[in-house]
């Protein structure tokens, strides 16, 4: 990591913080490009601060992460219900909310990617507010939900919402769903990346990173910890090996093994056995004491 991108977004964060909210709010109604960007800063500095501290142990730690998903989750909510319903955002580190109100017209940039949808999921499981955002996470993924079956970033949405949420796509099925129908689930998603893999002539989609995120997810699912500990470290050499443009701080925090991370200490208690920077302890376990 270039340590003038760790010093640039370390240096003089508070007032700079403040200033591009304020700058952001006199524009007019932030939409999700706003709210993705203050989640971008937010992870930037927090990215920043892991080089000093990787256990992420500092005070003030807690409060960036929390804020961080909070404005990702604006931008979720802001696809899933702008212009439908009313929704507020508010990010507690810098006192300062934006409430909506249903009217206007909608925008093509109103929506997220399946991309962002994930990224924005394993915040709010690192911040333990799933259950406050969950359904701003089904209605936005709904424009494109049915589309690209096999597709990783899609089958690792639904995978999410199967496992975490309860939602496995099957209306008649009865909620919550039992362990047994949300492991199906995953695995009729992976079934899926396979047969597209096989159609497209390559093995390129298993490869990617939402496809080995799924199958770190469905050890969580199935109880799996030796499988979760492979996938997991398997992920996280994906993830180190990736040159890339100039690194951003917030590369060092990869929200995808973060969140399946979190997720399985909060399901079985289990904590990674791979040493490394990027899973932060803290972030793991919800701040809890060493």
């Amino acid at each position: 990591m270039d340590g003038a991108a760790v010093a640039a977004a370390l240096e003089d964060f508070e007032d700079r913080f403040g200033a591009r909210v304020r700058t952001m709010s006199r524009g007019g109604r932030m939409a999700t490009y706003e709210w993705q960007t203050l989640a971008e800063d937010l992870l930037d500095h927090l990215g920043a601060l892991s080089v000093g501290a990787p256990a992420l142990d500092a005070p003030e730690a807690e409060g960036y992460l929390r804020d961080a998903a909070a404005a990702a989750a604006g931008a979720v909510s802001y696809a899933a219900y702008n212009t439908y319903d009313s929704f507020s955002v508010f990010l507690d580190h810098v006192n300062f909310g934006m409430s909506y109100r249903p009217g206007g017209e909608r925008d093509d940039m109103d929506g997220v990617t399946p991309w962002e949808w994930n990224d924005a999921f394993c915040l709010v499981i690192l911040a333990d507010t799933v259950a406050e955002h969950g359904e701003a996470f089904h209605f936005a993924r709904q424009e494109w939900d049915a589309n690209a079956p096999g597709e990783p970033n899609t089958e690792l949405v639904k995978g999410f919402m199967a496992q975490v949420i309860g939602d496995t796509g099957d209306e008649d099925q009865d909620y919550p769903p039992s362990d047994r129908e949300k492991l199906a689930a995953l695995d009729a998603g992976l079934e899926r990346i396979r047969v597209r893999a096989a159609g497209e002539g390559g093995e390129g989609l298993l490869g990617r990173p939402e496809a080995m995120a799924l199958r770190v997810l469905r050890a969580v699912s199935a109880d799996d910890r030796e499988a979760f500990h492979a996938e997991l470290a398997a992920l996280l050499r994906h993830h180190g090996a990736q040159p890339g443009p100039v690194a951003r701080p917030r590369t060092l925090l990869p929200l995808l093994p973060l969140g399946l991370a979190a997720l399985a200490y909060r399901t079985h208690g289990w904590r990674p056995e791979v040493e490394t920077d990027y899973l932060p302890r803290t972030l793991a376990t919800g701040f809890e004491p060493a």
